[in-house]
């Protein structure tokens, strides 16, 4: 491509979980390598740690749009979810402003939906049923803020493009990608642009589909992702890391989940009353037949 890329979201277009070296000249982040493999002339992260939607809005769009790039990949949702003020109808509307702002200086953007979030898939099931929700709503607003194929917006189903990795594919977080993730994941949005938008100047000369596996083109990332760190160093993380981090971030958003996994209790009280409602009247109504 003869374009720069511009890179705009939460951590997980930061690089967050990532480990590079001086061979990666556009830094780490699945986003960086993705512009790695397009051959891109430019790169300019403007991803944060921590970002939500408004903050794309506010902040990382006006900059973007100065740099008029040719591609803009934007993640973005996760941090939203972890937040007591959640709004998906919110998300749905930034997320619609940048995307149409960006197509209307020309740019390609790449979009991701998310997957659950690992680190509460091992929590109680309404925990799970609450968080799983959050994210589904976060991903209908990335497909409607996509539009129709073709439009010059694909989309990249994180979760499947990383399940062949299993495990590895994931930071000791459970949150963010692994260093192959980000990798993965880069190789996943480069075939997506390959299969739906190729046309002059995108892509990879000499490669493609038919030239070459796309799983050969991790080794174009170099250096190659270090392995699945041991369950000490995992769980040493786990306590000087994760817990505090959960405790900083639980003032805001532990009251949050706690009215919301009431919320969803009590809805489930309800249908199941209704569920006995219904079958309790159902004798009386064949007899008084």
């Amino acid at each position: 491509m003869t374009g720069a890329v511009v890179a705009l979201g939460d951590s997980i277009s930061a690089g967050v979980g990532d480990a590079v070296g001086p061979g990666c000249v556009h830094g780490p982040g699945w986003a960086a390598h993705l512009a790695t493999l397009l051959g891109a002339p430019g790169f300019r992260n403007l991803a944060r740690n921590g970002a939500r939607s408004r903050d794309v809005v506010e902040a990382q769009l006006p900059a973007a749009l100065a740099l008029r790039p040719e591609l803009a990949t934007l993640v973005v949702g996760g941090n939203d979810a972890l937040r007591s003020d959640f709004s998906a109808a919110a998300i749905a509307r930034d997320l619609t402003a940048t995307v149409a702002a960006l197509v209307d200086v020309g740019a390609r953007v790449v979009l991701a939906t998310l997957p659950p979030i690992g680190l509460f898939e091992l929590g109680p099931a309404p925990v799970r049923r609450v968080m799983r929700a959050r994210v589904e709503s976060i991903n209908a607003a990335v497909r409607r803020a996509a539009g129709p194929v073709g439009e010059g917006v694909v989309v990249v189903d994180v979760r499947a493009a990383v399940v062949t990795a299993g495990a590895r594919a994931w930071h000791v977080d459970r949150v963010h990608p692994s260093p192959l993730g980000h990798r993965t994941l880069a190789v996943a949005a480069a075939q997506a642009l390959w299969q739906e938008l190729s046309g002059p100047g995108l892509g990879m000369p000499g490669r493609g589909p038919d030239d070459s596996p796309w799983d050969d083109l991790l080794a174009l990332l170099a250096p190659p992702p270090a392995a699945t760190p041991p369950v000490a160093e995992r769980l040493a993380w786990l306590a000087f890391a994760g817990v505090p981090w959960a405790v900083r971030r639980g003032r805001d958003f532990l009251p949050g989940l706690a009215r919301a996994v009431v919320d969803d209790l009590r809805a489930g009280v309800a249908a199941a009353q209704v569920g006995v409602g219904s079958a309790e009247e159902c004798p009386a109504a064949t007899r008084a037949a």
